[in-house]
């Protein structure tokens, strides 16, 4: 970069207050809408808390904790089995260098027995175990048993049983530290090969336990479970269901899931009549129903839809349940769009805050907008956006998200709080109504920033806008008010009322505001040189390209998050637009490139500079590069002006020499400085 270059260059960035380097203006994530969803997002249900769901359904304090994870036992637990053997030789009076001797006698079997388990190779033969002298019966017999289980071909799984029949065979007060052990793994020997035998051991480990038999390794949590998938693999799932309840109960966090998955296999299961059974339980039913509203929920997909419409019709069929469980049922009704379903399940408990949400989307799907505006007003009260804190088990409606799906796939990206959504709902509904100014706060303060951004940008008039942010949005208010302070502060300076403009633009965006002002109105200014307004100029030129999405609210090809939503709501078969927003819509659209694409007003104002320079200037030759570089993406003919002007004004430079070679624009660095050219 030569002196002179440098200078006039450095002149232009300091008056626009920015780094040598013009930045690209970046771009966030999209931001979730209520509206760009063809009017499917005022319909749809919103989901429970599964975790929410089972502490309500809890009857009382857990019975169990889990240490040991079942599937991941297998028999051998060194350190647990040592810390029994000294508690049992202490209780018998065993000296303690004897105890000491019979310790690390067994240890080292046991490490044998971990290695051989632990080899990748599963034909490895098995080590040479040596029975420890003196070792209690009740261990002796156990580790016998386990190990036979460690054979990996399992040859000699009759003979592991035999053992630990063995051990529950002894008398009581000489097996108190292997029972429960013992009784474990005797169900899980069976668990696969029979189910039905495999039970009682699982329900006897409990019943050993609660008898105050050792339980080191919490088998009694464990064998919940194990239980539980037996009971599965049997059909009986309303036994099973409970199992995994109090599973969860005991500190299992999977033990939700595998509820949920039992809980629509119950319910897929052809076995009406057992489903009737289960739908007759009241404790069952709302387990049920818990895991079907719960996220994530079924209703989905068609197969979710059909999974919930036979339980609602089992439900239904069962007799009327006590309210909380109706409500559940009308939440699930809505999830899988079982609008008459949900229409007699909410009936019977209409006055509750979520039975009044729910009748506002049955108004909406019924096409009364005006009843369910009115409803989803007061409804807002019963959900507020900061609600009290939660004190143990929630009620439903305390813990009720809407889950939004992702744009390139079908999986939850996020879930909205209930308060929110209600709030957001309300803005669509007041939008349908033609109240516009209330559309806008009600999507303003539930967070739907690109709905809030489509009312501000495309329904309200600037003056309806001005007025609307001089009533409600104080400057340093709030991050709310700055927000919509900035939407109308970047509307009017696309209509070039920039001094308008900077009244309201956010504290971060005002210093580039007042610096684009000033350079503007230096390159007017007559009484300064040529080139003192031509750096005016490109000042403004850099500014606008930079920084042009926060100044103007538009992107780089003349869009921003509201510009979609007008086309969506053209599909919108729930709440169409009326006409009245539609002529507003269309009144506020861009009149022309120029206006919505701050690049080419960028380049404008770079032309206006190019204007006031000499020809065969590398200053010239760099900004009318760099200019025409701004916009040849967005508009090759527009762009092939700067082109055609580069080569007839600038040939003699480096850079028009290139430029006329190479019949387009050459590559700069950031400091404008030419890039080698390969064909």
């Amino acid at each position: 970069m030569n002196a002179k270059h440098a200078g006039f260059w450095l002149t232009a960035v300091l008056l626009a207050g920015l780094p040598a380097a013009p930045c690209r203006a970046g771009g966030g994530s999209p931001a979730i809408s209520i509206l760009d969803t063809a009017g499917r997002a005022v319909l749809a249900a919103p989901v429970a808390d599964l975790a929410q769901e089972l502490t309500r359904n809890y009857p009382g304090p857990a019975a169990y904790h889990v240490v040991t994870n079942a599937d991941a036992f297998d028999g051998l637990a060194a350190e647990l089995d040592l810390a029994d053997l000294a508690a049992a030789l202490k209780k018998a009076q065993v000296s303690p260098a004897e105890a000491d001797a019979l310790c690390a006698a067994h240890r080292l079997e046991l490490d044998k027995l971990a290695n051989w388990l632990a080899a990748p190779d599963s034909s490895a033969p098995a080590p040479r175990f040596i029975p420890t002298v003196g070792l209690p019966d009740e261990f002796a017999d156990y580790f016998e048993g386990a190990v036979a289980w460690a054979d990996p071909a399992r040859t000699n799984q009759e003979a592991a049983r035999e053992s630990w029949r063995e051990v529950l065979n002894l008398p009581a007060p000489e097996r108190r530290f292997k029972s429960t052990w013992a009784a474990f793994m005797l169900g899980k020997s069976w668990q696969k090969e029979n189910p039905a035998r495999a039970a009682p051991f699982f329900q006897r480990t409990r019943e050993l336990s609660g008898r105050g038999f050792a339980d080191s390794p919490g088998l009694a949590a464990a064998s919940l479970g194990l239980e539980a998938q037996c009971e599965c693999l049997l059909g009986n799932f309303a036994a099973a269901l409970p199992l995994y309840l109090e599973l969860w109960a005991a500190g299992d966090a999977a033990a939700g899931v595998s509820l949920q998955a039992a809980a629509i296999a119950a319910v897929k299961n052809e076995n009406n009549t057992a489903l009737a059974v289960l739908a007759r339980n009241s404790a069952a039913q709302r387990v049920v129903t818990a895991c079907l509203i719960s996220h994530p929920p079924p209703g989905g997909t068609a197969a979710g839809r059909e999974v919930g419409g036979k339980w609602l019709a089992a439900a239904e069929a069962a007799g009327a349940p006590d309210a909380a469980s109706a409500e559940a049922l009308a939440l699930l009704a809505c999830q899988v769009e079982d609008w008459e379903a949900a229409q007699r399940w909410d009936d019977r408990v209409l006055g509750t805050p979520l039975s009044q949400w729910l009748l506002g989307k049955l108004l909406l799907h019924s096409g009364k907008v005006s009843q369910a505006d009115a409803l989803l007003g007061k409804v807002t009260a019963l959900f507020p956006l900061q609600p009290p804190p939660k004190d143990g088990s929630a009620p439903l409606r305390e813990h009720l998200h809407m889950p939004t799906v992702g744009v390139d796939t079908n999986e939850v990206a996020s879930l909205i709080p209930a308060p929110r959504e209600i709030l957001g709902e309300l803005g669509a509904a007041d939008l349908a109504m033609g109240r516009y100014r209330e559309s806008l706060d009600a999507f303003a303060r539930s967070g739907f920033e690109t709905d809030a951004t489509y009312v501000a940008e495309r329904v309200l008039t600037v003056a309806e806008l001005k007025d609307y942010v001089e009533q409600n949005c104080a400057a340093g208010a709030d991050d709310l008010a700055e927000g919509i302070r900035n939407r109308l502060a970047q509307r009017l300076a696309r209509l070039h009322r920039t001094d308008e403009a900077r009244a309201y633009y956010s504290a971060s965006v005002m210093p580039d505001a007042v610096a684009l002002a000033q350079a503007l109105a230096r390159s007017t200014d007559t009484s300064l040189s040529a080139e003192d307004r031509a750096a005016s100029f490109l000042a403004a030129a850099i500014l606008t390209q930079s920084k042009g999405m926060a100044l103007f609210g538009k992107d780089a090809h003349g869009t921003n998050a509201a510009d979609g939503i007008f086309s969506a709501r053209q599909r919108d078969s729930v709440l169409p637009p009326s006409q009245d927003e539609s002529r507003r819509a269309r009144e506020s659209a861009p009149e022309s490139d120029e206006e919505s694409h701050f690049p080419f007003q960028a380049a404008e104002l770079a032309w206006q500079a190019a204007l006031l320079m000499p020809d065969n200037s590398g200053d010239t030759a760099r900004v009318l590069c760099q200019a025409g570089t701004w916009i040849k993406s967005l508009d090759p003919k527009k762009a092939d002006v700067f082109y055609k002007a580069l080569v007839r004004r600038c040939r003699r430079t480096a850079i028009g020499a290139q430029a006329d070679k190479m019949r387009w624009f050459p590559l700069l660095d950031a400091d404008g400085n030419l890039l080698p050219y390969e064909p």
